[in-house]
Parts: structure tokens; sequence; C-alpha cells
């Protein structure tokens, strides 16, 4: 009878302690996030956002839903350029989000890393047409006038140059497409399905 009544209470205690963890991992921010993370991806255009930024930048498409969902002032159209800062300086998101936060530009940030802006972009700047055409003419004449590229410049190029590179496109080819649409995660949907039979993620990889 004793040693039934110590089995009782040993199970009793590992349940109690199993309730405890469940309780305390339910009211973590992380975990709740993860739970919704289903309900989320319900939007399949966003979803494979996520997953051709994860696959562009070799970063863990969870990692793209937690920064984007931890830090809504951080938006969708952001996420490309975080991550090739984050890819090409060798940082941790949170410390791109923080500069972010104290008040920092795109254009602030990418200098800090020694990333300049007329590097980076040269080659994805349609030069025959707006919005970056007149001033990248004018730049080139004038090299010692450096372009003070806005954030909304700056989101603009990163995109287009993630998915000139992702999808094997010509820069002009994603303009013309944007001009269609009203955001990135649409064009990016709109490559996605034009490769889609021939691409090369594999369904195994767009699970978490």
């Amino acid at each position: 009878m004793g040693k039934f009544k110590f089995y009782n209470r040993m199970n009793f205690i590992r349940f109690f302690i199993f309730l405890m963890l469940l309780f305390s991992l339910s009211c973590s921010p992380s975990y709740s996030k993860d739970i919704d993370m289903g309900m989320h991806f319900r939007d399949g255009d966003i979803r494979d956002f996520y997953f051709s930024i994860s696959d562009y930048y070799r970063v863990p498409v969870r990692d793209v839903y937690v920064i984007r969902e931890r830090y809504p002032f951080i938006i969708y159209e952001e996420l490309p350029i975080l991550f090739f800062i984050v890819r090409e300086a060798r940082v941790a998101p949170d410390l791109i989000v923080k500069y972010r936060r104290n008040g920092y530009s795109w254009f602030d940030i990418m200098i800090k890393f020694r990333l300049y802006p007329e590097r980076v972009f040269e080659r994805y700047i349609v030069t025959d047409g707006p919005p970056y055409g007149k001033a990248w003419g004018y730049h080139r004449k004038h090299q010692r006038r450096a372009i003070v590229y806005r954030d909304v410049d700056i989101i603009e190029l990163s995109n287009i140059k993630f998915i000139t590179d992702y999808y094997h496109e010509k820069p002009d080819v994603v303009v013309k497409a944007k001009k269609k649409h009203s955001r990135y995660i649409d064009v990016n949907r709109e490559f996605y399905y034009k490769n889609k039979d021939k691409y090369y993620i594999k369904d195994k990889h767009r699970r978490f």
C-alpha cells in the first residue's frame, strides 16, 4: 500500500510540473506568436513572401515571421532591406530593429555598415524612367554629389534587387510588374507562380 501511494504521489507531482510548464509557455509572448502562426499563414501571399525572403537570404522562415510580428513598425516590404543588412554586415536582426526604433533611417544604417546604396543598387536602377532614372543620371554626371536616399527609395530598390536576383529576372521587368501591383508581396506572388513549375523551392521546405 505504501509503495502504491508513493507512485501515485510521484505521478501527481509530474502532472503538476507538466501543467506549470504548459502554463508558463502559454504566457510567453514568443510562444503565443508561434501558436498564432498557423492562423496568420492562411494569407498565402504573405506566406509566399516570407518563404521567398527566407530562401534568398538563407535565414529560417520563423526568423522572418518573428521579426515582423514582434516589431509591427517594421513593415512587410522593409524585410528585404533588413535581412540584406543582416546578411552583409553579419549582425543579428534585433540590432537593426534597435537602430530603426531609435530613429535611424535605412540610409543611415546602410552607411553605418559601409553598405553604400549607389554601389549596392547600381545595377537595379532603371535609368530610363522614374522614380530613380533622373536622379541616378545626375549622380553619374556629378560624382562629387552623392544621393541621399529616402526610406521609400531604399525600400523600393531593395525589393527590386531581391525579386530580380531571386527569380533571375531583369530589373526593368520587376519595375514593370510593380506598376500593376500596390505591394511587392503581390509582385513576388506573380513571379513565384510564373516559375512554380520549374522552381527550386520544394514543398517540404515550405513548412515550419
